[in-house]
C-alpha cells in the first residue's frame, strides 16, 4: 500500500471513529461499550456467514473469537480481511442496514490482531512480546482467531 492510501486511510479513522464510538453508545441498552458485546456481535455475524463453530474466549483482560471457518473472507462485500477494521462495511446478509461488528475492535480495542492460518496481521497497537495472546488459550482446530482487548 502506499503512503498516500496510508495516510487516506488514516484520514478517514480520525473521522469516522468519533462519530462511531459516539452513535453506538447511543444504541445499547447500557450506554457502554464491553469487550464481552464487541465479542458477541463479532461471533453472531460469524454464524451468520456460515461458522458452524464459533469459540468465544475470555482469558483475562483479552478475548478471543477463534473458529475453523475464516468469516473474515467470508463476505463479497470487501477485498480483504483488513477492510473490515477500516471502514464501516455493509452486511446485507444479516440486515439491508446492518454493517460488520469488527469495526468496532478498531474504534474500542487498544490492542488486536487476527490470525488465519500462521499468518499475524496486528490492527491495533504493537505485538505483545513473549508469543501470540491466543497460543495455548483458543483450541487448536481454530486456525482463524480474532483477538483484542480494550485495557
Amino acid at each position: 500500500m502506499t503512503e498516500a492510501a496510508h495516510r487516506q486511510r488514516a484520514d478517514v479513522n480520525e473521522e469516522a471513529l468519533p462519530f462511531l464510538r459516539r452513535r453506538i453508545v447511543d444504541m445499547l441498552p447500557t450506554r457502554r461499550v464491553t469487550a464481552k458485546l464487541i465479542a458477541e456481535n463479532i461471533a453472531f455475524g460469524a454464524a451468520v456467514l456460515g461458522a458452524g463453530h464459533i469459540e468465544l474466549v475470555d482469558d483475562g483482560p483479552w478475548w478471543f473469537i477463534a473458529s475453523e471457518f475464516n468469516w473474515l473472507a467470508a463476505s463479497k462485500a470487501t477485498e480483504s480481511e483488513v477492510e473490515l477494521f477500516e471502514r464501516l462495511v455493509p452486511f446485507p446478509e444479516q440486515s439491508p442496514t446492518g454493517h460488520r461488528a469488527e469495526i468496532y475492535v478498531t474504534a474500542f480495542a487498544n490492542h488486536a490482531y487476527f490470525r488465519i492460518g500462521d499468518g499475524v496481521t496486528w490492527i491495533r497497537g504493537e505485538p505483545i512480546a513473549g508469543g501470540l495472546p491466543d497460543e495455548g488459550v483458543t483450541p487448536p482446530w481454530c486456525s482463524n482467531v480474532l483477538a483484542f482487548r480494550l485495557t
